[in-house]
């Protein structure tokens, strides 16, 4: 995207949010073998999720499994449970005995804990500055870079792992992109900054290896273009980067015969411009946009809107499921966006979280789905 449509785009609302859930203040698979994959785009039955993690890591799992029969009961048939809940192998029987699909739900790009042992792992910024020691807005916002080999293959083993898990149906990507070079206009005032344009301590990549890549392929230093944001050599150089580590997941999740998904901003356009992410060219088996229609100062109508975009930029390729953020939904408009986003193609929807739901929202929500 060039400097006047990513302008004119700023212009719209459209600003960036981080992963599955905003900054929380508080290669080929044709391939790989067949696996089983979500419904498609065909008039087939819906399948509405639930992201499950935050708040609820220490459930027990008579808990969970409550919680579990009534989300199923109204009509959810699959859930992304976080990797870091200390029961997930006793989870995925248990969401299977109770009709549910399980998935794993995996925080890809960002990883903090790792500074000492592999400081060189972590993204660059254009004032040369690292995401290890000196991360954005947040301190826990601590992105490796993708161009790194040795960060590939910690990607490669850390799914792989999850991957071989009995009885999971996918492994879930979130946060598989660069930082935001662009945060939400409400957050501005709280980090003290503006953010009319990409500036440089929000601009990533720009490490030896980035640089050293980037000048093989066109001659080019990055750090010496005239107005890196819109060079679109260097921006495609970033897209095609996350690209290929995605589609390299794909491949090892599909040699253990399990499906790969991703949490991805909500727009084809929107995810390009603030996160780097090309995702209408990964190789997934479902992509679950995040159209959080209140972070992009949009009303409810936006949401059918921004799936059809998404729907249409996709072209059957694999199943799209609309992300809805329940906690800026009333009942009356989570069946609002829950309609739009089925009316515009999407091939049901997903709830950050699950647990958030009122009895009022279950019920608006199950006379949607079940109807």
């Amino acid at each position: 995207m060039n400097r006047k449509a990513f302008i004119k785009l700023l212009g719209a609302g459209a600003v960036g949010v981080a992963g599955g859930a905003m900054l929380r203040c508080a290669g080929d698979s044709e391939s790989s073998p067949a696996v089983d994959t979500p419904a498609a785009s065909s008039g087939s039955a819906a399948k509405h999720w639930a992201w499950m993690g935050e708040g609820n890591e220490g459930w027990t799992l008579d808990q969970w499994k409550q919680q579990l029969g009534m989300m199923r009961e109204a009509g959810i048939g699959a859930v992304l449970f976080h990797e870091g809940i200390k029961i997930l192998r006793d989870l995925i029987p248990a969401a299977r005995q109770l009709g549910i699909e399980p998935h794993i739900w995996n925080v890809t790009m960002m990883e903090g804990g790792l500074e000492e042992e592999h400081p060189e792992w972590y993204v660059v910024n254009r004032d040369g500055e690292s995401a290890g020691d000196k991360p954005a807005y947040v301190d826990y916002y601590k992105f490796m870079c993708p161009s790194r080999e040795p960060v590939r293959q910690f990607l490669t083993e850390q799914i792989g792992a999850l991957a071989q898990i009995e009885g999971v149906a996918s492994i879930h990507l979130d946060y598989i992109r660069y930082p935001d070079v662009i945060l939400p206009v409400s957050l501005w005032p709280k980090y003290g900054i503006v953010q009319d344009k990409e500036y440089p301590p929000y601009d990533y990549c720009y490490c030896d290896v980035c640089r050293a890549a980037f000048e093989q392929q066109t001659g080019l230093d990055p750090l010496e273009l005239e107005d890196p944001p819109s060079h679109e050599a260097w921006l495609q150089y970033r897209y095609d980067t996350i690209t290929r580590v995605v589609n390299m997941l794909a491949e090892v999740v599909h040699q253990h015969g399990k499906q790969l998904t991703a949490a991805v901003f909500p727009t084809p356009d929107i995810a390009r411009s603030l996160v780097r992410q090309e995702w209408t060219k990964w190789n997934l088996d479902a992509v679950l946009p995040m159209v959080y229609h209140s972070f992009y100062n949009e009303d409810v109508a936006w949401v059918g809107e921004a799936t059809r975009q998404g729907v249409e930029a996709l072209d059957g390729k694999f199943p799209l499921y609309s992300g809805l953020f329940v906690p800026e939904l009333t009942p009356d408009e989570l069946a609002q966006a829950t309609e739009l986003a089925l009316a515009n193609g999407a091939d049901g929807i997903v709830l950050f979280q699950g647990r958030t739901l009122t009895e009022a929202h279950w019920r608006h929500l199950s006379a949607v789905i079940k109807g």
